[in-house]
Parts: structure tokens; sequence; C-alpha cells
């Protein structure tokens, strides 16, 4: 297959994963009622704005008041006494949180699932990460704002208050893919006395290896940009949405807010000849926010968690995914650190994230999660 056409059949696959609706446009079969198990009454769905302080001054001019939609089991109406574990859902880069409760069905699945007795009744929290750059990547920075301050204390902090939670951390667990499989990583390594459970589909961003590496001749092309208006709303090819993706991750994990237009630092220069050259200061920035170099410094906050699941599907498009995915697994082993990864048969970056949500996640954190 010729390279343009091949990179335009893997930025529609790129576009499918970032969770917009139609990503999960297929639902999947709603599951037969357990035998004997009585008739339970359907759960609903409330979209919420939440005060966001964390976020005040951000450069990008993103507001401080940020959406999120809440699962409420079935009982939680019917057993106002009754409190829940709540399981917080992130969504991936160019997506917002429609994308689990439009896109994926949220509501329907969570009732199938606990009307079949599958799943133990969970208030289920997806917050919006989508800004002004596509994507925060759920991290602190002095140019989108501090995002994982807004979500592991302005929003868990709302919802705690506001709702029945069993607020403490062995009933929170934390999941989401590619950029929200990030931002679960990283928000439960360093934040075990909120979440003690986290699953990462085909986390994004664990390392500096593959298409992050200067090989990815979309580097050049980013870094030689001079103007915002230079980038295409609707990229036409991979090496589009790579310029978009890698300024935004630049935003959050090497921000400059005196580095015009786009406020932040690259980690590689242009030289002589059109090469690359690593900048060494900035590497070391973005290697502080990735989850494969932290592990270390975090070994004690990763053993009090009471579940790690890392996965991603045998035909994943973005080489980094795989390299680090398993990257960060072997690390983890070495420092005995226990966790479960898995590579599934046929999936790509963002075909079977509904499926593995009903086979794995929902039943992973109904498991790990204490309830009342």
């Amino acid at each position: 297959m010729p390279r343009v056409k091949l990179s335009k059949l893997i930025f529609a696959i790129v576009l499918a994963m970032s969770f917009a609706p139609a990503g999960f446009a297929q639902q999947a079969k709603a599951p037969a009622a357990a035998p004997g198990a009585p008739a339970a009454a359907a759960g609903r769905l409330v979209e919420i704005k939440v005060p966001a302080p964390s976020l005040k001054g951000n450069l990008l001019g993103d507001p401080t008041e940020q959406s999120a939609a809440v699962y409420l089991p079935p009982s939680y109406d019917a057993s106002p006494a009754k409190r829940f574990p709540t399981l917080y859902l992130l969504h991936g880069f160019t997506g917002n949180n429609k994308g689990w409760t439009q896109g994926m069905g949220l509501q329907s699945l969570m009732d199938e699932m606990i009307k079949a007795g599958r799943i133990r009744e969970m208030i289920v929290v997806a917050p919006n990460g989508w800004n002004a750059y596509g994507g925060a990547f759920y991290t602190n920075s002095s140019v989108t704002g501090n995002w994982e301050d807004y979500m592991f204390r302005d929003l868990v902090q709302n919802i705690d208050a506001n709702y029945r939670t069993l607020a403490k951390p062995e009933s929170r667990g934390i999941a989401g893919h590619s950029m929200g499989g990030y931002g679960a990583i990283t928000l439960a390594m360093k934040h075990p006395d909120v979440f003690s459970a986290v699953y990462a589909l085909s986390p994004c961003c664990l390392g500096m290896e593959g298409d992050f590496t200067s090989d990815n001749p979309a580097w050049l092309k980013t870094i030689r940009l001079t103007s915002k208006d230079q980038l295409k709303p609707q990229p036409e090819s991979l090496d589009d949405f790579y310029q978009i993706a890698f300024i935004a991750v630049s935003a959050a994990f090497s921000p400059n807010p005196e580095h015009a237009p786009f406020f932040a630092d690259f980690p590689y220069k242009e030289v002589e000849g059109g090469r690359l050259e690593k900048v060494e200061s900035v590497f070391a920035r973005w290697r502080t926010k990735m989850p494969l170099y932290m592990i270390n410094e975090n070994k004690e906050n990763l053993l009090k968690l009471r579940g790690i699941f890392i996965d991603y599907g045998q035909l994943e498009q973005f080489s980094h995914i795989r390299i680090t995915s398993q990257l960060f697994s072997k690390a983890l082993a070495e420092q005995n650190i226990p966790h479960v990864f898995e590579m599934y048969e046929g999936g790509d970056h963002g075909s079977k994230i509904k499926q593995r949500v009903e086979t794995r996640v929902l039943q992973f954190f109904s498991e790990k999660l204490e309830g009342q």
C-alpha cells in the first residue's frame, strides 16, 4: 500500500480512537440477566459543571468551570442511605467525555452489567480533559493549567461532596484510554491516597520511544511552525495529527509562557542540514512527566495500589505505545510491583475499547474497589 494511502488509513483510525461519539457507534448486545436475578431499575446519567480553580490563569483561555458526566447506579435513588465506590474514566486526545457517555453508551452498559450481576454497583465519573490544544494530558502546566490538581483534588472533592460516594482511596479507581491511560497511570502513581486501582487502555506517552523519537519526520515539521494558523483544524494526514499532538504534549510537559506562539519548548531542535538534535534540558523535563522514568521515585506509592492493569491491542498503530507499555510492565516486574499486562488479539488503538471496558475494565474495578 502506498505510504500516503497508509497514512490516511491510520489517521482515520486515529480519529476513531479519539472518543468522538462515532468512535463507538456499534452497541454491544445486552447481556442476559443472571438466572433468578431480580429486575433492577435503571441508573441515571447526570451532566454537571465542576468548579476548577486549579485551572485559573491558564494561558489558553480554558474555563475554570469544567463539564463532567456522573453515572448513578440503580440503587442510588432507591436506597438513600447506601454509598458506592467510584470509578473515574478519562478520555483520549482530541476527544471529550461524550466518547464514554454517548459513543460507548455508558449508562446502558452499566445498567446491563449490573442487572446481569456481572459487576457491583458503582458511581462512574467521566470528566472533560479537552482543552484549546485538544488535550491537557491531565498534568500540571504553567501554560495549560494545573489539570492534575483539578482531577485529583477539585473534581474528586466535588464528587464526594455532592454524591454518596465511599470517600476513601480503597473505594476509588481510575481508568483511561490513550491520553486518558497516561493520565490514569500518573494520577494513581502519584496519588495512592486518592485512587487505589488503575487500568490503562493503550496508554500513550509512557516514555520517549518509537514515534516520539527524532526519527519521526513530523517533529521537524512541528519545529518549523511559526504560527497557530499553520495548524490544520481538520488534519489531512498522520503528520498533521502528530504536529497537533506534539504541540499539545509540549505545552503540557515542557511549557514556556515566554515562547510564543505555542508557549512550549520542544525536546528537539533543527541543526544544519535539517537534522534534529536533542535538547537535553527539555528532554529531561519530559522524562519527569513520563511514567516509565518515574517508577523508582514512586515505588512505594505503586506498591500501595490494590491493582494495576495495562493493555493494548496487537494491531496498535502507535509504536511508542507498543514499546513503552512493554517496558513499563518490565520495569514494574523488576521492582516486584504486582500488575497485569495484556496484549490482546486483533485490536488496534481504538477498535475494541468498548469490548475491553465490558470484558475487563468494569470487572477489574468491581473486584478491586471496596463497597459498602
